[in-house]
């Protein structure tokens, strides 16, 4: 082995080092958060993981959606929109998941966890 050899290998095991470092500081590993957006705009922010007591958010708008969010996930509980889509939807309880009611433009969304960025089927 040459001296470049070394210099190669070292440089391979610091950047693997340092990819692996910045994945175990990743501040908000493991935090489920809900999001609620209404026209694009952030309506509300509920930190799911540890939830000791259910939280209810009512979103007003073109129709009126009642999020209910406890420990267990997050749902639409109520909705006073036609199609009900956003209320069958059901519960929420993974990263990556969405409720959506295009009438009042109100999107539900689950943030953070352990969740693959893009799942491709």
């Amino acid at each position: 082995m040459k001296k470049g050899d070394f210099i190669v290998c070292a440089a391979v095991l610091l950047l693997a080092a340092g990819i692996f470092l910045s994945g175990l500081h990743r501040a908000d590993a493991g935090v489920l958060t809900a999001v609620v957006r209404q026209d694009g705009a952030e309506v509300a922010r509920i930190v799911l993981t540890g939830l000791e007591k259910p939280v209810t958010v009512t979103v007003d708008g073109a129709f009126q959606n009642v999020i209910v969010a406890d420990a267990g996930g997050v749902r639409v509980d109520s909705a006073t929109c036609p199609h009900q889509t956003c209320v069958q939807t059901g519960v929420l309880t993974r990263a990556g998941q969405t409720a959506v009611c295009l009438e009042n433009k109100m999107v539900l969304s689950l943030e953070g966890g352990d969740a693959p960025d893009v799942v491709v089927r």
